[in-house]
């Protein structure tokens, strides 16, 4: 008598009709993201300040050298922006003294984030008349120049009124 080898094949198993653990977490991941990446999206669309002509000021001093025209208007309607608030009361309504104090980090932080900010670069023109009036200024000639490039390279809707300071600012020594 002979034997002869049987097989026994089991047939493919199927997969689960109802959604695995895995699926269920990746599928909760991208839900989450998703929400986390529209909030931020919407957040930011809404919190934008609107451009109106109610909110821009002239360039144009009064009769007190540390205020500009239009400063009270500018800081009295408040963006909801803490950040540019505090730029907009620095360039407009903050002693000259203050703003020169604090002219490097309003300059960085003005042309990173709010480069067409009509108020907030207020202070850059504000800052361009003090370089040009006070001899006194410790490393007066390099910040002109670091002043003079910011004011080439804005954007040309709130750099235009600026560039009468350009040439003053590279001519000091």
């Amino acid at each position: 008598m002979r034997l002869e080898p049987v097989y026994l094949v089991a047939p493919k198993p199927k997969p689960p009709a109802i959604a695995t653990r895995r699926a269920f977490l990746l599928a909760g991941g991208t839900f989450l993201a998703g929400l986390g990446v529209g909030g931020a999206c919407g957040y930011s669309a809404g919190a934008c300040p609107a451009d109106s002509d109610s909110d821009r000021g002239s360039d144009s001093d009064r009769g007190d050298p540390g205020r500009v025209a239009g400063g009270e208007a500018a800081a009295a309607a408040t963006t909801g922006n803490a950040e540019l608030d505090a730029l907009r009361r620095l360039a407009t309504e903050a002693p000259i003294a203050e703003l020169m104090r604090k002219r490097d980090d309003f300059l960085d932080r003005l042309v990173r984030s709010y480069p067409r900010d009509e108020v907030a670069w207020q202070g850059v023109g504000r800052i361009a008349r003090e370089l040009i009036a006070n001899p006194g200024i410790p490393g007066r000639r390099l910040v002109a120049r670091w002043l003079a490039q910011v004011i080439e390279r804005a954007d040309p809707m709130v750099g235009k009124p600026l560039f009468q300071h350009v040439a003053g600012l590279r001519r000091l020594k």
